[in-house]
């Protein structure tokens, strides 16, 4: 089984609002990720920071699932372990839950992910088994890296455990500490539409 965490934006500063929720094309940016997701994978665990998001999201979800003839793949909602814990926290949160050996994690605020970034990424885990790496991580030219748009084995939770113990809550401090596979952009993603996210108003444009 393959399975994708989606892990959520939160508050922006300058959009006001959780931008998952954000409206694009008549339909929030939640909505548009996972019709993108629907035909492609069999599990999705979407994790928010608390009880209130999770009913926001909830009733989101519900409203836009009426009406639809197909249904979206198994879908569980959950709430981070732990309260403001940061992005890393809300990746042990999404890995304790699959089922399958690893995952896919995407921010909610990133509406324009391709099927094709999807299909590729999930092609070079599955083609590559022998690959000794706990994760597969897009990397850009200049060697900055995308740590939320990347795949993870739950073999990365003692890790992830250590450096949260250790006060640490970015996602890039676990890849100092395993295995990782970097890809070049490009490769997933020609147009590399997919790691645009939702920062300000222009980016609803």
């Amino acid at each position: 089984m393959r399975s994708c965490v989606i892990l959520c934006g939160g508050r922006s500063r300058r959009m006001g609002q959780d931008k998952g929720l954000m409206i694009l094309g008549g339909k929030p940016a939640l909505i548009h990720l996972l019709e993108t997701l629907n035909p492609l994978v069999d599990e999705i665990i979407l994790v928010l920071r608390d009880k209130k998001q999770l009913q926001s999201y909830q009733k989101l979800i519900e409203k836009f699932t009426i009406n639809r003839e197909d249904h979206y793949p198994p879908m569980k909602l959950v709430i981070d372990l732990k309260t403001d814990q940061g992005p890393l926290l809300g990746l042990l949160t999404g890995l304790s839950y699959i089922k399958a050996r690893g995952a896919l994690v995407l921010p909610c605020d990133s509406p324009f992910v391709s099927r094709n970034f999807i299909k590729k990424t999930f092609q070079i885990t599955e083609d590559n088994p022998e690959k000794k790496v706990m994760a597969v991580v897009p990397k850009w030219s200049d060697g900055s890296v995308e740590p939320l748009h990347s795949y993870y084995l739950k073999e990365c939770i003692p890790f992830i455990e250590d450096i949260l113990n250790k006060g640490l809550k970015d996602v890039k401090s676990l890849l100092k500490y395993i295995d990782v596979d970097y890809v070049g952009v490009e490769i997933l993603d020609p147009e590399k539409a997919s790691f645009r996210n939702l920062n300000s108003p222009e980016d609803l444009k």
